[in-house]
């Protein structure tokens, strides 16, 4: 795995964690508006959009599946628990 690609999944799990962490602080008073769960995930997504950003329209559209699946990955291991419990590896 390149440098590159590296620092993109690092990227994007931060991205997810900080997410959930996030809205988990925001649940913790009551019911999460839609304007601050639009907020939450606005925040998520620039730094996703950031870490794309210097890569050219063509690499972004092919790199598109994959950060798709890369944010979908994180989003399952941060929900099932530390280290994706049930996970196999």
């Amino acid at each position: 795995m390149s440098t590159e690609t590296r620092e993109l999944h690092r990227i994007i799990r931060a991205s997810v964690r900080d997410m959930l962490d996030a809205y988990r602080i925001q649940a913790q008073a009551g019911p999460v508006s839609d304007q601050a769960l639009e907020g939450i995930i606005f925040r998520a997504e620039h730094g996703v959009l950031q870490s794309l950003a210097p890569f050219p329209r063509a690499q972004r559209a092919a790199l598109l599946p994959s950060v798709v699946r890369l944010l979908l990955a994180s989003f399952l291991e941060d929900v099932a628990g530390a280290g994706g419990a049930g996970h196999a590896q």
